[in-house]
């Protein structure tokens, strides 16, 4: 199950909705991964491919770009292979090209509008979703 919100500026009227957590077309991995990208996918299979597999953690998460503040859904996905390596799935911000970071609900609501850096977002609206 997935939980979601939706968010809106009253200042400049930006509005979004994001989600996070994992539903049932993509509780498996395999599944999850049917919406990455080719260059994304085929790097996964390298290492899944090359390396002992420890644990693997995916899901749709809440992200805030490290450069301009957008926020967005972001496919989270966390390799920890062999000894000590981890791989994290880069999500690159549609805006500016800067990297998403994953961020939990209180900073998603406690961040400024990215579209007029108003100090308060408003949520209007918060879901759970399957």
């Amino acid at each position: 199950m997935g939980k979601g919100i939706s968010i809106q500026c009253k200042k400049c009227g930006y509005s979004t909705t994001l989600f996070e957590g994992l539903g049932n077309r993509t509780k498996d991995f395999e599944g999850f991964r049917k919406r990455l990208n080719k260059n994304d996918n085929e790097y996964i299979d390298y290492i899944l491919s090359k390396g002992i597999i420890k644990e693997i953690n995916y899901h749709d998460s809440y992200g805030k770009c490290d450069r301009c503040g957008d926020l967005s859904t972001i496919n989270y996905i966390e390799i920890h292979y062999d000894e000590y390596k981890t791989f994290n799935l880069e999500n690159k911000c549609h805006v500016c090209e800067g990297n998403y970071i994953p961020v939990n609900l209180e900073e998603v609501l406690n961040s400024n509008c990215p579209k007029c850096n108003n100090e308060r977002i408003d949520s209007f609206m918060s879901m759970n979703w399957d």
